[in-house]
């Protein structure tokens, strides 16, 4: 098949395809499509069919395989042309799913760290919420470690952890072009805040979280953050740990009046499994001993020092 110069032609007008777009990272699917698009275009001799070119694509180079592991059951391959970000290679992985937490974080250049995971968000379908919240239910819920996702895909020492998160509809996912400028799509600076308030353990923690409250704070729109966390509809009173988080980043309490009328109904938890607490009785909320607090948040409050 090789040998046939039509086919080198052919191979050829799809090199000039690959080149010409910013996509580096491709499954099979995409790599049927863009035959598909080339077979329309161009005639194809008679002894190729496209499951043959597509043979050719990879034995010729064209297209690299990506060496992928996993801790589940993964068979699905990828491919490569040209150098590609973990990012792009993260999307790949499942179709409609999108960047959070903690990486959407780094993209939006609230933190100087890049994480050693990636973190990528496939919504499950609708659900109906149910249960009362008891006090009693939610000490029992927030006294363990917080669950995490046993979804990974190692790619060189680059982990990606796949998250099935609550349906949104993806409320709040924007695109925005990478480093390497590859088309990425991720949560906006709003959801992000709300999702690494809901989950801190994939941001790095409680601590990584007031930072990047602190850093987003000229760029934090409260009141879009309050609807669209009014939109999220959680049972939890996560607007107790996202009003904390933004007022100990210099929010004034009264830009936090739509939180503050949600009700302040029970004692909450910043994270899962803190064994040494203080209690902020503003939001009424129990935040891990060795966060960090501003000394005008201690001063205006009277509140003390940490480990007084």
């Amino acid at each position: 098949m090789k040998s046939d110069p039509r086919n080198a032609i052919l191979l050829e007008r799809f090199q000039e395809r690959l080149a010409s777009s910013p996509k580096r990272v491709y499954s099979p699917m995409d790599l049927a499509i863009l035959i598909t698009q080339l077979h329309a275009e161009y005639p194809f001799p008679r002894s190729t069919s496209e499951r043959k070119f597509q043979r050719l694509v990879i034995e010729s180079g064209t297209l690299k395989e990506i060496v992928l592991t996993a801790t589940y059951p993964f068979e699905a391959k990828r491919y490569h042309w040209d150098s590609f970000s973990p990012h792009e290679l993260a999307l790949s992985i499942k179709p409609g799913s999108y960047l959070s937490h903690g990486t959407a974080a780094y993209l939006h250049n609230l933190t100087d760290r890049e994480p050693l995971t990636i973190y990528v968000n496939k919504e499950q379908s609708s659900k109906n919420s149910k249960g009362n919240l008891t006090q009693a239910g939610i000490n029992r819920a927030f006294s363990n470690k917080q669950r995490h996702s046993g979804y990974v895909v190692t790619h060189n020492q680059v982990n990606i952890t796949l998250l099935s998160g609550k349906h949104s509809d993806r409320l709040g996912v924007i695109k925005m072009t990478g480093r390497q400028g590859e088309q990425l799509e991720l949560t906006d600076l709003e959801r992000t805040l709300i999702d690494i308030a809901v989950r801190p353990a994939y941001a790095g923690g409680s601590q990584v979280v007031a930072e990047v409250y602190r850093r987003a704070l000229p760029k934090t729109s409260v009141t879009h953050l309050t609807q669209m966390l009014a939109d999220l509809r959680y049972v939890y009173p996560y607007h107790q740990a996202i009003g904390f988080y933004l007022q100990n980043a210099g929010h004034p309490l009264p830009h936090l009046q739509g939180l503050l009328e949600v009700g302040i109904n029970f004692d909450f938890y910043l994270e899962h499994g803190a064994k040494s607490t203080w209690f902020d009785p503003n939001w009424r909320i129990y935040c891990p001993h060795d966060l960090p607090r501003t000394a005008s948040y201690l001063q205006k409050y009277d509140l003390p020092e940490a480990g007084e």
